[in-house]
């Protein structure tokens, strides 16, 4: 299976998750690696960029049948789940005409726009929504924006965020395994606890995804 937008020169698949620190970023690329090595692809993976202690930016690339370096290079990323607007745009030189963006709309402050808030020294000011949907809308073939914090929520947990940007990835139909292929192994790796949750978020992701290829609200309400 290819992705939607294709590419005659494609070898793998090459994804990038961009979040903060305490978006479940590394937990989500794990569960990508397992899987798809349960399924018989060669897999790689490595964490591009991380403060996640500090709550800061973290990236993690998973490369799928796609070599042995864990490094995506500029312009070669096939799909990027943002699991917050600003780390997504930080993405953009790993992204081209054949990228699609998965990027959910609820921000995160960072904590050093919030510092000069508290010390007075001014507004915590985040770069417009639109401004940053627009650059990417600049450079990646495909872009869907959601609202996939509410989507989480509506499972059961805003924690489980980074279950619905796997399942608007699965949902996509660009990757070679189905969404029930992939969550009837990748749920049984999570703790028994929160299976249910994550699940819900899950499959609120691949309807997302559903939505989004249709046209439809990206909002869940």
């Amino acid at each position: 299976m290819q992705p939607a937008h294709g590419n005659s020169d494609r070898t793998g698949w090459r994804i990038l998750i961009a979040g903060t620190g305490g978006q479940g970023v590394l937990t989500a690329a794990r569960l990508l690696c397992d899987r798809f090595v349960e399924l018989g692809h060669q897999v790689v993976s490595g964490q591009l960029h991380g403060m996640a202690q500090r709550g800061g930016a973290v990236q993690s690339g998973v490369i799928i049948d796609g070599g042995i370096s864990p490094v995506i290079p500029a312009g070669r990323a096939d799909y990027v789940l943002g699991c917050e607007p600003a780390e997504t745009v930080r993405a953009l030189p790993l992204m081209s005409a054949r990228t699609t963006v998965y990027m959910n709309t609820c921000p995160v402050v960072p904590f050093v726009l919030t510092q000069h808030a508290v010390r007075g020294d001014g507004p915590a000011e985040y770069p417009p929504l639109e401004e940053l949907t627009a650059a990417l809308h600049d450079v990646a073939g495909r872009v869907f924006t959601c609202d996939a914090t509410a989507a989480a929520r509506r499972a059961g947990s805003g924690r489980a965020l980074n279950m619905v940007m796997l399942g608007c990835l699965l949902g996509d139909g660009g990757l070679p395994c189905s969404p029930e292929g992939f969550w009837s192994g990748a749920a049984t790796r999570l703790p028994p606890a929160l299976r249910e949750i994550n699940t819900r978020a899950f499959w609120q992701g691949v309807e997302l995804a559903g939505r989004l290829a249709a046209g439809r609200s990206g909002v869940c309400g």
